[in-house]
């Protein structure tokens, strides 16, 4: 890991080299965007987000916690219309309307009554932001986890394409901008995700080096922040396993899965760090295809329209409208005067709206506007000078059975999917420890219980022993899943221990995920298992 940290540094290094050669440019420096090539990319932009949220909503939050195998279904040009009533694309044109009516030194509270008078519905931390307007708890205030317990949510983050879009080679303006509207609903690594998303926008208008364009994201961030450690532990997961987005993908999903979520309990994660993670798997693993970029950022699971609509939204400023395939263009002429749901934009008001405040960050920045020409004053990406972090975090999203609780059980073990309860945890009985778990509930559907190892296998064992009971009078399934295969199935029926063993001989030792999942056999009840310490034989 160390190895590629610096070869992450190195990259970062000549990245401004070679970008010092025509700017980050001195004081009186301006690098010229032609127009058509800005409002090609910015097309692309708003394309991508619309391609990418329709192939991604029919998954959104189906797959928590696991990945999708199963073949998905194709993208079709008449789904564009689907764009339209997106919360995912809507919200940001709150945040364009608000600028275009207050103008570039729009302040907190402006940009705070703005949203404040929305009338759509919303969730999470956009939710938890517009309810603290309403009880008068202002910005920054109404994104901080004092008052807000979604403030790491990814809402900001599926929200911030607008500010690189307006900022192309800004990514200071797009910062400035981000801060006014991202402390509305979130704060930190919350706040963080918007920056990151946002300065690759701003990047892309110059650069078309997928993974270039990325790390100029991440120098929008403090490298302290843990945000900015999760997506180098993606891009390292990356290099590591360049031809295997799964490889990579159970990396992340061990690290950074914790369960200190706004949803601890389950495994619904709308954290911004891990869906930031799988916007940028979709980047790297899609190597410039749309359709290769929507689908790995799909089949990452969790909240699959946003980091599918992010990853296209970069891609598409990128490569620019001209260069999307016209297949994903088809219906559009069709649609280039319907209406974006509760907003007054329609397509081609969008895009207007978009060079106009563009052209005004520009000349605010030290830019000009000459004929057909943007003269830029590019920035060099970095971080805000002081580091946010929700420090008190575990505190207040503890999971059911905390890890190092967990640990005195068996080690290398986490818990995934469990109720809060008091007959959930560790216990003893006589000379004998076990795990009692139980089955969450998540609105009106009841999961499977479920704990998880990666890559723990000892390199001489040949099968995973476990030994289980129900409580009195019920009846529970074990599944055990390598890598969420399926490898062992057996009914629970008895609260005296039965023990199993299964062989994982042929599973790599150190890169195999195991899978413990129970659930009782009444579809609506809420079952317990008591599980004690697993062995490896």
């Amino acid at each position: 890991m160390l190895v590629n940290r610096i070869y992450n540094y190195l990259i970062i290094v000549s990245l401004c080299l070679i970008t010092n050669s025509y700017g980050y440019p001195s004081d009186t420096e301006l690098i010229p965007l032609p127009r058509d090539k800005y409002l090609d990319k910015c097309k692309g932009a708003w394309l991508g987000q619309m391609i990418g949220v329709t192939f991604g909503d029919k998954y959104e939050f189906r797959y928590n916690g696991i990945p999708i195998f199963e073949p998905l279904q194709e993208w079709k040009s008449e789904y564009l219309k689907n764009a339209f009533p997106q919360d995912d694309l809507y919200v940001e044109m709150t945040f364009l309307e608000a600028l275009e009516n207050n103008g570039l030194n729009i302040t907190f509270e402006d940009a705070g009554n703005f949203f404040a008078n929305s009338k759509y519905p919303l969730w999470h931390a956009n939710r938890a932001g517009r309810d603290n307007l309403k009880k008068g708890i202002n910005p920054p205030f109404s994104g901080h986890p004092d008052y807000n317990h979604h403030a790491d949510d990814s809402d900001f983050q599926i929200e911030s394409d607008l500010f690189g879009i307006i900022c192309p080679g800004l990514p200071k303006e797009s910062q400035k901008l981000g801060r006014i509207f991202g402390s509305i609903m979130n704060y930190g690594d919350g706040l963080y995700g918007g920056f990151f998303i946002a300065g690759m926008y701003a990047s892309a208008f110059f650069e078309n080096d997928i993974e270039k364009v990325i790390l100029s994201g991440l120098e929008c961030i403090p490298p302290e922040s843990r945000y900015r450690k999760c997506i180098e532990d993606t891009i390292d997961a990356w290099r590591k396993y360049p031809d295997n987005w799964f490889e990579a993908w159970k990396i992340i999903e061990n690290k950074w899965q914790d369960d200190v979520d706004c949803l601890p309990g389950i495994p619904v994660n709308i954290d911004a760090k891990i869906n930031g993670a799988y916007v940028v798997m979709g980047l790297l693993y899609g190597n410039g295809d749309m359709q290769k970029t929507i689908e790995i950022a799909t089949r990452c699971g969790q909240d699959t329209d946003c980091n599918a609509s992010s990853s296209a939204g970069i891609l598409g400023c990128i490569k620019g409208f001209s260069n999307i395939d016209d297949y994903y263009k088809q219906s559009l002429p069709n649609l280039q005067n319907e209406k974006f749901l509760f907003t007054n934009y329609s397509w081609n008001d969008l895009i207007s709206a978009c060079e106009k405040l563009t052209k005004e960050i520009i000349t605010q920045a030290g830019g000009k506007i000459e004929k057909d020409t943007f003269l830029i004053p590019l920035q060099k990406p970095s971080p805000p000078s002081t580091l946010e972090q929700w420090t008190n975090k575990q505190d207040i999203l503890k999971p059911p059975i905390p890890k190092e609780k967990l640990s005195q059980w068996t080690p290398n073990w986490r818990v995934k999917s469990c109720k809060f309860s008091p007959e959930v945890g560790v216990f003893t009985e006589g000379n004998d420890i076990y795990l009692s778990i139980s089955q969450p509930q998540d609105e009106n559907i009841i999961l499977p219980s479920i704990i998880e190892s990666y890559g723990n296998i000892p390199q001489n064992a040949q099968k995973l022993s476990i030994e289980a009971r129900t409580k009195p009078n019920e009846e529970m399934i074990l599944r055990v899943k390598a890598d969420y295969k399926t490898i062992s199935e057996q009914k629970i029926v008895s609260n005296t221990w039965t023990k199993i063993d299964i062989d994982i001989s042929g599973f790599p030792k150190d890169t195999t995920m195991l899978t413990i999942e129970s659930f009782s056999t009444h579809d609506k009840k809420s079952g317990t298992i008591h599980l004690k310490p697993i062995k490896f034989e």
